[in-house]
């Protein structure tokens, strides 16, 4: 067949290259596998995986393998990195998403190696949903970043278009709307010069964007639009009956969302029975029989959708029809199936970070009737957190509404046990104000709290103030998770009893049992030994212990709240922190602000150390004295947040001897005197900055603070 069998093979590749994949189907089938040489065969192979997984058809694993194993023992490098490629993209349409990032990493190494920019950026867009699925949602974002850069170069104005609509995609799927809305808006002058199949693509993700934002008149405009080019792209025709279905479910309008819906599933069998787009029709038409009160047809439609989300792994689907089923239990009255459906929904959709979602499901949760005053504050408060960001006004109103009918948090009084101190914590700035307001709104429930924030930012003083804010009467017992070593792991957490293991001459509670009806407060988290992650995310799923030397299991009730410092993102990556245990912690996120980004805090901070110092401000010359303190001070750059702002109001008081004109002087002085330091490293290190850093016992960005501030130029005293 030798150049007749060529011919037909360039133009199937030119038929995909035009995306005419019913064309290169037909040309497909006048080849005979049977009859061709094996290189004829790989690329015969490579052809048709790539025209089939375009058509949504993904029985390709035997072909792929034939034209990955011919190639790969070739010369032809880009066909071994596009085979590798569709390998990638068929794992992903079969929800193996972390085996995809590996295969489709391969592929890109060698595209880039052999300076093949084009299907480097195909592939860098289906790594990015890869990533996207896996909840790296900003390593998604960066690699669709780069394709957009790579074809803005290259002047492919379509690939731009295409990649720039799934950046948006991912980031409304995500749940930062005003982002999406915003990316769309940008290419928007792009489309029309890019064919109608991207007309169609982009006015649907817009019209559903806009859909969430709460703009329901926009959207359906956006939709009606698509209409004319519905009969001519089958996959979008049926994705095209998802939106609207989705849209009307979102105006309350379920009869027509039925109707819509069950076109779409009919649409949708036709091209991929086993797809995305069936498990997300059919959960949004679970949804629609909700808003009817078809309780059974929901509970049976979802069930439909769940078999289809699991078997290709869409855990956001998963999540949305466990939320189904968590509302059919409500509307039966089961309580606990319901709390238990809500709370799986709750932590599938925070591990792949789809924000829109999870506080649909929190505010959902929150209104159930199920949830006791403090876990439903915490669940309403950061749903609302959320819709205030978005500006997604409807839910922020009604949100606002659940919240004056919840009673606000009575607070009991806490103990104070012997060796802890009570807390405060203050706050003029607005941003932390927030922040302090819904610490202590969820400072009640038990939900776990996670802490971020750098180093003498306040975690530990939060903490301690949230334990406070709680009513819970037990202690307050801080743990340091980077101190305790694997091999005495189980001994102090847990506890022993005598004659557990050599040495152990008396009982001994651990610090789990001592935290018993107070708080576990787990400081230096992403510090901590595998052994000591492994053993607290098995307390926090029993909320039991068993003491060293006894069978017998205790059950504790503690409240766990962690901090770090760290960006815990590339420890998961490498593997060296768990990222089941990071969602079990991170149910409440609170990240505390650097001291430079709270201005306002600065005098009210420095007050309130000084009175604790002794000084209660009563005559006007005190008063003029802390103006010029805090005056000056303020100015400062404060590298070591509030931590190093406690430390020097301590040193001045030693060195002032408590006499508030003494200190004011020494603040001045030494505000003078770090100009003449900071010269004087500056020239000693022949302007290192890094080296001026670590002279001075700051950091290198309290240096160009510095530099910028006294003015500073490198031929100062020239």
């Amino acid at each position: 067949m030798g150049k007749a069998t060529l011919d037909i093979l360039m133009q199937i590749e030119g038929f995909i290259c035009e995306d005419k994949y019913p064309q290169a189907t037909k040309l497909l089938g006048q080849l005979n596998p049977k009859r061709l040489a094996p290189n004829e065969y790989a690329h015969y192979c490579l052809l048709y995986a790539e025209v089939k997984i375009h058509l949504g058809d993904y029985g390709i694993e035997g072909k792929i393998f034939d034209a990955i194993n011919y190639y790969r023992n070739s010369d032809d490098h880009t066909r071994f990195a596009r085979s590798k490629y569709l390998y990638g993209w068929y794992l992903t349409a079969i929800g193996r998403h972390f085996d995809a990032l590996e295969v489709l990493m391969e592929a890109h190494l060698i595209f880039k190696r052999y300076g093949e920019k084009k299907f480097g950026s195909l592939v860098l867009s289906r790594l990015a949903y890869a990533q996207f699925q896996t909840g790296a949602t900003d390593d998604a974002i960066r690699n669709l970043d780069k394709c957009i850069k790579i074809n803005s170069q290259q002047k492919n104005i379509q690939n731009v278009v295409t990649f720039a609509r799934n950046k948006a995609v991912v980031q409304y799927r995500t749940g930062f709307i005003f982002d999406a809305i915003a990316q769309l808006e940008r290419i928007r002058h792009h489309v029309d010069i890019t064919g109608e199949n991207n007309q169609f693509q982009h006015d649907l993700a817009y019209s559903i964007v806009v859909a969430l934002s709460g703009d329901i008149k926009s959207a359906l405009d956006l939709i009606k639009k698509t209409e004319k080019y519905a009969s001519k792209f089958k996959r979008e025709h049926a994705l095209r009956h998802e939106y609207l279905g989705w849209i009307y479910n979102l105006d309350k309008r379920f009869e027509e969302a039925v109707k819509t819906l069950k076109q779409g599933i009919t649409l949708s069998l036709k091209i991929a029975p086993e797809s995305a787009l069936i498990s997300q029709t059919k959960r949004l038409l679970a949804d629609a029989y909700l808003g009817l009160k078809k309780c059974d047809r929901a509970e049976k439609t979802a069930r439909e959708a769940l078999v289809v989300a699991e078997k290709i792994n869409e855990r956001s689907e998963i999540a949305a029809c466990y939320r189904v089923f968590a509302q059919i239990e409500q509307a039966r009255g089961n309580m606990e199936k319901a709390k238990k459906m809500f709370g799986d929904a709750l932590d599938i959709f925070q591990k792949v970070n789809s924000r829109y979602e999870l506080a649909v499901t929190r505010y959902l949760a929150a209104v159930s009737g199920f949830y006791e005053s403090g876990e439903r504050a915490a669940l309403l408060y950061l749903a609302k957190e959320y819709f205030l960001a978005e500006d997604i006004a409807h839910y922020v109103e009604i949100t606002d509404r659940e919240l004056k009918r919840t009673p606000p948090p009575v607070v009991p009084s806490t103990p104070v046990y012997p060796g802890e101190e009570s807390s405060v914590f203050i706050v003029r700035d607005k941003k932390m104000k927030q922040l302090v307001r819904l610490a202590e709104n969820v400072a009640p429930s038990a939900m776990t709290i996670f802490l971020t924030g750098p180093t003498g930012s306040g975690k530990d003083q939060l903490a301690r103030y949230i334990h406070q804010c709680s009513g819970r009467k037990g202690k307050f017992v801080i743990v340091n998770s980077a101190a305790i070593p694997d091999s005495m792991v189980e001994a102090e957490l847990f506890g022993f009893r005598r004659g557990a293991f050599t040495g152990a001459e008396s009982n001994r509670i651990g610090l789990l049992e001592e935290a018993d009806g107070g708080t576990f407060y787990l400081n230096e988290i992403a510090d901590a030994t595998p052994e000591f992650q492994a053993k607290l995310l098995e307390v926090i799923e029993t909320r039991e212990i068993r003491p060293l030397g006894t069978n017998k299991l205790k059950r504790v009730d503690i409240r766990i709240i962690a901090a770090t410092n760290n960006d815990l993102e590339e420890k998961m990556k490498s593997g060296r922190f768990r990222r089941d245990l990071f969602h079990r912690l991170n149910e409440i996120p609170i990240e505390l602000l650097p001291l430079s980004d709270r201005a306002d805090d600065i005098p009210a901070l420095i007050e309130h150390f000084m009175t604790r110092n002794g000084h209660d401000f009563e005559r006007e010359s005190d008063r003029k004295n802390l103006d010029i303190i805090i005056r000056t001070l303020a100015d400062r750059a404060w590298p070591g947040h509030v931590r190093e702002l406690k430390a020097e109001i301590n040193r001045l008081y030693l060195l002032g001897e408590g006499n508030l004109e003494k200190i004011a002087a020494l603040v001045v002085e030494s505000a003078g005197s770090e100009r003449d330091q900071l010269v004087q490293a500056l020239e000693q290190s022949g302007w290192n900055r890094r080296e001026v850093a670590r002279l001075l016992g700051i950091s290198e960005g309290a240096v160009r603070y510095r530099i910028k501030k006294y003015d500073i130029t490198q031929d100062v005293n020239a």
